[in-house]
C-alpha cells in the first residue's frame, strides 16, 4: 500500500510542478496587467516583489524557471499588443500581417513588429522563400 502511494505521488509530482509554474505565471501576468493600467508605484513594486518570490521558489536557471519566463514573455507581448505568430500562414499572408502591424502600431511599438517579422522569418525553411519574405516585409516598414 505504501509503495503504491509513493509511486502515484511520483507520477503526480511533475503535474503539480507544472501547475505550480502555470499558476505563478498567471499570477504574475495578472499583476503585470494591473501595473500596465495603474499609475501607482506600489502596484509596480508589488510585481517586482512577486517576481523575486517566484524566482526563489522556481529556482533560477531550472527548467521550471525557463518555462515561467516563456509564459511571462508571452504575457508581456500580449500586453504590448504583439500578435502571436501563425506558422501555417502562406508567405503572402505573413507579409500582410507584418505590413498591417507596421501600419497600425505607433512609433513606440515598432519593435514588436520587427520581432513578429523575425519570428515569421524563422518559420520559413526555404532560403529563397525566406529571402523574398524578408524583402517584401521590409518594404512595408516605411
Amino acid at each position: 500500500m505504501k509503495k503504491c502511494t509513493i509511486i502515484s505521488l511520483l507520477l503526480f509530482l511533475p503535474w503539480l510542478l507544472f501547475a505550480n509554474v502555470e499558476t505563478k505565471s498567471k499570477e504574475m501576468c495578472n499583476c503585470l496587467k494591473k501595473a500596465n493600467t495603474s499609475s501607482s508605484e506600489s502596484v509596480k513594486k508589488g510585481c517586482l516583489q512577486l517576481r523575486e518570490k517566484h524566482v526563489k521558489v522556481l529556482k533560477k536557471g531550472s527548467k521550471d524557471h525557463e518555462t515561467y519566463l516563456k509564459l511571462i514573455n508571452a504575457c508581456e507581448e500580449e500586453i504590448a499588443g504583439i500578435p502571436q505568430i501563425d506558422p501555417n500562414l502562406t508567405t503572402e499572408e505573413k507579409t500582410k500581417v507584418i505590413c498591417d502591424c507596421f501600419k497600425t502600431t505607433g512609433k513606440q511599438n515598432r519593435m514588436g513588429c520587427f520581432k513578429l517579422q523575425s519570428d515569421y522569418a524563422k518559420t520559413i525553411s526555404d532560403s529563397e522563400e525566406k529571402k523574398s519574405f524578408n524583402l517584401n516585409s521590409q518594404s512595408c516598414e516605411e
